[in-house]
């Protein structure tokens, strides 16, 4: 794979999760349901297919061919220039036929998970593999510590953590069962009235700060948004960009 292929899979990896979409979050609909998981693993999972699919096709090989697919795990460690760490797993040729053993590849991008499908035909497909917990017991605060270090990463490229539409877009990030609330934008200037998240799951609480400064920021306190004091913003707000 060129270093310009590898690089356009960067670009996209890294829009996946930090530039907001044109549309505003809505806070309503976002309390009632959960949006659907599509996650930036599910996305670069089928960036890896589609890139593999090319170089099969151009070699006439399999879709499962562990040359092809090879070439693509390389260029992805040598000349991707990724913000985060992606992690390709599952790639095996036990019995030396020249394909990949189950024809699946697990794809990791911050806190979870993708699989892969490969196909003879030269097609794939993606399914959501999940999110990845360290602690089970502690779903609520992982989360909320989740969503807080893509706030980060969002922030390093000029992206306001305050910004509705990056907090819409993060949700998707969340673990089955997790829901994100109290995101609010009151007086419609395109950010959250009071900085604060709470994630909800099996009748628990807990709170994130985004916050401004050193203190306030990636706090995570248990109990919902309500029972917990809400941070000051430190400076004026630009408006997001359209």
């Amino acid at each position: 794979m060129s270093r310009i292929s590898a690089r356009i899979m960067g670009a996209a990896a890294t829009a996946a999760l930090v530039v907001a979409p044109v549309a505003a979050a809505n806070p309503a609909g976002a309390a009632a349901q959960a949006p659907p998981r599509h996650t930036a693993a599910m996305e670069m999972a089928d960036m890896v297919g589609e890139i593999a699919e090319r170089y099969a096709e151009v070699d006439g090989l399999d879709g499962r061919s562990v040359s092809s697919l090879s070439t693509v795990l390389s260029s992805l460690e040598t000349d991707g220039d990724f913000p985060f760490k992606i992690t390709v797993t599952g790639l095996t040729d036990a019995n030396h036929d020249g394909l990949d053993d189950d024809a699946k590849l697990k794809v990791r991008v911050l806190d979870n998970v993708a699989t892969l499908t490969l196909r003879k035909n030269r097609t794939h497909s993606v399914a959501d593999g999940g999110f990845v917990f360290k602690n089970r017991r502690l779903v609520l605060k992982e989360s909320a510590q989740a969503f807080d270090r893509i706030l980060r990463l969002a922030a390093t490229y000029g992206v306001d953590s305050w910004d509705m539409r990056l907090l819409k877009d993060v949700k998707t990030e969340m673990p089955t069962g997790v829901r994100v609330v109290s995101d609010y934008d009151g007086n419609h200037d395109g950010y959250d009235d009071d900085g604060r998240l709470t994630f909800l799951a099996r009748g628990k609480a807990v709170t994130l700060t985004i916050g401004n400064t050193g203190k306030q920021v990636g706090k995570v306190t248990y109990g919902p948004t309500w029972k917990t004091k809400a941070p000051k913003r430190t400076h004026r707000p630009v408006s997001p960009q359209r």
